[in-house]
């Protein structure tokens, strides 16, 4: 859930064919912004992530982004504490809690649901990408984004999620096996003899 929070989900990488190329980076709920302070030693520049404000108008797969990163974000938290807790349970019948498989079911889903940021205006069309190509001239900026490292990191996180709902489903089914197995034979407990 990191990913959806950093200000570099996408990017647009400069084509002009620069020796370094420019990259303008955005996040679902940040944007990268460079800063250059002077001091007595030169120059220096500062990236840090800035809050949209009303800069960009959010489309509804923007909002919809928005909605799932939070609630990957609510579901993420209370599969962490629910786990803790089921931890400190003495019961060992229960080593895998059947709700496990469902809640990382569910947090993948709205972690790979953050990825409809991708479809939004943000990366296709940006109005801040227009207007940086007018301030900087030369620099040509594509019409559509590239992922970045958050993206990058949503797409990981919702394999995992979905790997740790596969594997939580077949050790609930596992589990559930072994006990059936054990309930069947423990009839002879007792000694044959009289």
């Amino acid at each position: 859930f990191i990913g959806s929070q950093r200000c570099n989900f996408i990017k647009f990488t400069d084509t002009s064919g620069t020796s370094e190329p420019v990259s303008l980076q955005y996040g679902i709920w940040y944007f990268l912004y460079w800063s250059v302070v002077s001091s007595i030693d030169g120059l220096f520049a500062f990236e840090s992530c800035h809050h949209y404000g009303d800069l960009i108008e959010m489309d509804a797969s923007w909002k919809a982004a928005r909605a799932f990163s939070v609630l990957s974000y609510i579901f993420g938290i209370i599969l962490i504490v629910s786990s803790c807790i089921a931890m400190c349970d003495n019961d060992t019948a229960k080593t895998t809690p059947s709700w496990q498989a469902p809640l990382y079911f569910l947090t993948a889903l709205f972690t790979g649901l953050t990825l409809l940021f991708l479809n939004s205006n943000a990366c296709h069309n940006n109005t801040a990408v227009n207007l940086q190509d007018m301030k900087m001239g030369n620099v040509i900026f594509p019409e559509t984004c590239s992922i970045a490292t958050g993206a990058k990191m949503t797409i990981s996180s919702t394999v995992f999620f979905g790997l740790a709902a596969a594997t939580s489903f077949l050790g609930v089914k596992a589990t559930k096996a072994e006990f059936a197995m054990n309930e069947s034979s423990a009839g002879l407990d007792e000694p044959l003899n009289p």
